[in-house]
């Protein structure tokens, strides 16, 4: 799950705040307590020394470790990890806060604590790393559960949209199938291509009308439903549209969600290739990577005269929703680039459960249709 950058704001910065004066407090009352038999009168003068110069510090010295823990990759990496770098960094932090805390004093001609009492400067200081970052990693990992929690909503909630448009398209389908049944034995044998093209038609409804009542298919199912659907769109641009798969033959059988990659095609056809009177060639890819399942549709169309990063805001309802349901499933969403030499590239990482992995084919001929892979132009070759 990507969890967005921390980042400071007024609510956290106040909580902070008081965090660091109640311990302040109950640091110099601890130490005015040890020294009231001498000086019984102690405590302003400690609680003032405690506010002004020793907390300053800390907090001074706390800001670059909190920046390496919730702002870089460190965030992201597993607690023995993180319980690694703190037994690294904790002891480096009360170092330095000792050294500057010490020679603050001397410069203002102060003197600290002396002797064997000095060990409390030590405890303390460790004492407080632990609790304060204690804290935050407690703060980070409940925004994780509440983004979670914000995430299985969205999902429960597309769950329902989906449901209700599979009952309305599940008005009458068996109508809709038996009608291009009837039309495809009525042309005559002389428009066997159009014969062809009425079963490819009635393939692709049949997908969708699957798709709109699964949670999650193969990968070779989707990927039968593409080529469907690219040979329909091959029969409207004939020689201007060429196509490209490349699929690890082993992710044939992988689970995931329906009607991921569509979306990108129809993009590439529609607005890649279709303004371009030469046409082009729509390359899908599909290979495992560390993250999960790395999906990339490349065009070698017209391209875009936005920058990438503008397209996504401007982008057709198909690409928001598809951003926005690889967001609820924890990707990161939708990545675009210019391609070489010209069109446009337009990826994801979907991450995937263990449990997820290597299931059993459901379609052992569709498989074997889409582990055929054709040759991949030059100009479409690199990595997303």
């Amino acid at each position: 799950m990507v969890l967005p950058p921390a980042r400071f704001t007024r609510r956290g910065v106040l909580a902070m705040l008081a965090f660091y004066v109640v311990f302040a407090v109950l640091y110099a009352a601890t130490i005015t307590y040890s020294v009231q038999s001498f000086q019984p009168d102690a405590f302003p003068g400690y609680l003032g020394r405690v506010l002004l110069l020793d907390y300053p510090l800390k907090a001074l010295w706390t800001l670059p470790v909190w920046w390496l823990f919730f702002q870089t990759s460190l965030d992201k990496a597993d607690w023995s990890i993180k319980l690694l770098a703190h037994g690294l960094l904790g002891p480096l932090w009360v170092v330095i806060w000792f050294s500057s805390y010490y020679q603050a004093l001397s410069w203002l001609g102060m003197g600290g604590i002396g002797g064997n009492g000095r060990v409390w400067d030590v405890y303390i200081p460790t004492l407080f790393y632990c609790v304060q970052f204690g804290v935050l990693h407690v703060v980070r990992f409940t925004q994780q559960l509440r983004q979670q929690s914000q995430r299985e909503q969205q999902l429960q909630a597309q769950a329902h949209q989906s449901e209700v448009a599979a009952l309305k398209a599940q008005i009458n389908p068996h109508f809709l199938f038996n009608t291009l049944n009837s039309i495809s034995a009525s042309v005559p044998p002389e428009l066997e291509a159009t014969r062809e093209l009425i079963a490819r038609l009635a393939h692709t409804f049949r997908f969708s009308l699957e798709a709109s009542r699964q949670e999650q298919l193969p990968l070779g199912d989707e990927i039968s439903f593409l080529r469907a659907y690219l040979e329909l769109e091959q029969s409207r641009f004939g020689a201007r549209l060429q196509v490209a798969f490349e699929i690890e033959e082993s992710l044939h059988a992988q689970l995931l969600p329906p009607m991921l990659i569509q979306p990108l095609v129809e993009n590439a056809v529609r607005h890649g290739l279709g303004p371009s009177v030469a046409g082009g060639t729509v390359l899908v890819q599909v290979s495992r990577v560390s993250a999960g399942l790395r999906v990339v549709v490349a065009d070698t169309g017209v391209g875009a005269k936005a920058l990438p990063e503008q397209l996504m805001h401007s982008a057709g309802v198909g690409l928001r929703n598809t951003h926005a349901r690889l967001l609820a499933l924890g990707s990161e969403g939708l990545k675009i680039a210019r391609n070489a030499p010209q069109g446009l590239r337009v990826g994801f990482v979907l991450p995937l459960p263990a449990a997820h992995q290597d299931p059993e084919p459901r379609l052992q001929q569709q498989e074997a249709a889409a582990a055929s892979t054709t040759a991949i132009p030059s100009t479409l070759q690199g990595a997303f």
